[in-house]
């Protein structure tokens, strides 16, 4: 079976994580049972661990690591 490969928006799957795709690459992101957010790009899971589903979707989208404080929802990039 194959897959669409054009862009989407961010969406919800029926697993209840949310997920896009840019460029062909899948982008997914769930929120762990201790209520954390995960995050993974492609093959990859993102290192560590999230504290807001926008984090974790900032860091699928554009790089970064969780549990730091890189993201800040006030960053002028965000927008």
């Amino acid at each position: 079976m194959s897959f669409h490969q054009s862009d989407t928006e961010w969406a919800t799957s029926a697993k209840g994580n949310t997920w896009k795709r840019t460029n062909g690459v899948p982008m997914i992101v769930g929120q762990r049972k201790d209520g954390k957010f995960w995050a993974r790009r492609g093959d990859s899971f993102i290192k560590g661990s999230f504290s807001s589903i926008d984090a974790a979707m900032h860091a699928a989208e554009f790089g970064g690591s969780g549990d730091s404080d890189a993201y800040r929802e006030d960053d002028e990039y965000w927008g």
